[in-house]
């Protein structure tokens, strides 16, 4: 009786929708159907009717039509109509949210305009509330593993005094680093160390061809980053902010030189524990000659590093897309989840990403031996515009763990339905015994060093090391050569880069795609020259 009295008083607040006309069937409620009905608040993601990619047919149309475009201009266009759609959808709700949160129906909302739409906590009449809203197309309930949402930025964790002040000095010695002419030479491999798996690729060919990652920022969406000279020479600095305790650039962030943390919204990035993995990926995708003689193990030598510390989180993809990066390295994967309707928005967002002109990379994943077929391959690499990545050691031989395709189908996920399932994973590149950027000792793993560059009796030495393994480091492969691509085509369209990385690819395993190698292994220069081939025939709009 008492939840009957509620909702009736919250109806008689909010005033009662439109009555269906006579003899007409009501449209049944658009959410997921266990928010139709429950006790307290839920994690829910209210997507909203207009959206630039609304549905699975829209996003190869729109490669169809701007098959064209320099892929610059289209990210001006298509930040701006992201952008200005959100806007619109978001008057049309304000003032029903604004009266949902006075009554605490409605908490910490958030909004996002890569998936025009509002991440907050809802009680189920919000639910019912929102979802019978004309602007509002589904609301989602929010399922991902541990307390992570999209939403919730007060509650995001602070780091311990020690790990703050470390950051503190990992950011002024990239200001250091960074400060003054940052003009490079173009990239010149002569007399360098080139690690195994660099040639593997052939990187070294596509540096012949003049690709060398200059003009090409990555975004390194992962776990942070030491303070490694031969990295941190990479960062890229954003032009519009200066560190003056100012947002000089207008997007709500304070000092954002080097990208944000994600987990504890802040500038301090940089940084990280005892085993760091954003520095081991960062590594393999930008690392600059170190050491004697010099090693280089960057695919892409001349690229800038952008760092987003955090997993999985809209405004990641929100602040990529605004502070012009290319490319998207992403290291996390939800493999054993069912998260229902909700998968759909993270399809978008990277439509939405791809459309914007950012190539998205990530391994395939460790799951062969721990997941049957049909669940090793989760989002976000089982998303058709992401390049999924497996992997091989020297002998080119396929480690057990290494994951395979197919994926779960698209064709049941809403706004998907019909769709063309993917063929995973998309390449392969290496993903063991190569040398790899870190502290000299990691905690629990065996490692051999391959260089040191700190004092020997220093517990936490950086410097190179050779024993860890995943398709984590097959992921970042991609990452590099997408940014040597676009430093030789620069108006190259994403999805132009991600097909002539799949049709230059080196065929392994059974003829054609194969569940195990996808397309085959990456090859750098085969992409590169194709890439400013077709660039050069293109009739231009």
């Amino acid at each position: 009786m008492l939840r009957l009295r509620t909702l009736l008083l919250t109806c008689l607040l909010l005033g009662p929708d439109p009555l269906p006309a006579q003899g007409s069937t009501p449209e049944p409620p658009r959410c997921d159907p266990d928010l139709a009905d429950f006790d307290g608040h839920a994690p829910v993601f209210v997507r909203m009717r207009d959206q630039l990619l609304p549905d699975g047919k829209a996003w190869p149309a729109f490669q169809q039509e701007h098959q064209g475009a320099d892929r610059r201009a289209l990210r001006r266009t298509v930040l701006a109509e992201l952008q200005q759609r959100a806007d619109k959808s978001w008057s049309a709700v304000a003032e029903v949210v604004a009266t949902l949160e006075q009554g605490e129906h409605v908490v910490d909302a958030q909004r996002f305009w890569i998936v025009n739409g509002f991440a907050c906590d809802a009680d189920a009449e919000a639910v019912a509330r929102l979802a019978g809203l004309d602007a509002v197309a589904w609301v989602h309930r929010q399922t991902q593993p541990g307390r992570q949402v999209q939403h919730r930025t007060a509650g995001r964790a602070s780091p311990r005094s020690g790990s703050q002040r470390a950051r503190e000095q990992a950011f002024d010695l990239a200001l250091e680093l960074t400060g003054g002419d940052r003009n490079e030479a173009p990239f010149d491999p002569a007399g360098l160390t080139i690690p195994w798996n660099v040639a593997k690729v052939r990187a070294p060919e596509a540096w012949a061809l003049g690709a060398d990652g200059s003009g090409v920022v990555v975004a390194v969406m992962d776990s942070g980053l030491l303070p490694v000279p031969a990295l941190y020479r990479a960062l890229w600095r954003n032009p519009e902010e200066q560190p003056n305790g100012k947002d000089d650039d207008g997007d709500g962030r304070i000092d954002d030189l080097f990208g944000w943390d994600l987990n504890t919204d802040s500038k301090l990035c940089l940084g990280d524990g005892a085993q760091s993995h954003g520095t081991m990926c960062a590594g393999i995708i930008v690392g600059r000659a170190a050491g004697e003689p010099g090693i280089v193990t960057g695919l892409a030598p001349r690229a800038r590093l952008m760092v987003l510390r955090g997993m999985g989180r809209l405004d990641g993809y929100e602040y990529a897309a605004l502070h012009g990066a290319d490319v998207l390295s992403m290291s996390y994967m939800w493999v054993g989840i069912d998260l229902g309707s909700y998968r759909g928005v993270f399809r978008t967002a990277h439509e939405h990403l791809a459309a914007c002109g950012i190539v998205a990379v990530g391994g395939a994943g460790n799951f062969a031996t721990s997941h049957p077929e049909g669940e090793q391959i989760g989002v976000p690499k089982d998303i058709p515009c992401v390049l999924a990545m497996a992997g091989i050691d020297q002998d080119g031989n396929v480690p057990p763990f290494s994951s395979r395709g197919p994926v779960r189908p698209w064709s049941d996920v809403l706004f998907f339905e019909g769709t063309t399932e993917p063929l995973k994973p998309d390449l392969t590149a290496c993903n063991a015994g190569f040398p790899l950027w870190h502290h000299t000792e990691m905690r629990g793993r065996r490692v051999e060093v391959f260089q040191g560059f700190g004092p020997d009796d220093a517990p936490e030495s950086i410097g190179l090391i050779v024993g860890p393994r995943g398709n984590s480091f097959a992921g970042p492969h991609a990452a590099g050569a997408a940014a040597l691509v676009l430093s030789a085509a620069p108006a190259t369209p994403s999805w132009r880069v991600a097909e002539v990385l799949r049709s230059t690819a080196e065929d392994l395993g059974e003829p054609g795609h194969d569940p195990v190698f996808g397309h085959g292994l990456l090859r750098c220069d085969a992409a590169v020259a194709a890439a400013r081939d077709a660039d050069a025939r293109q009739p231009k709009k």
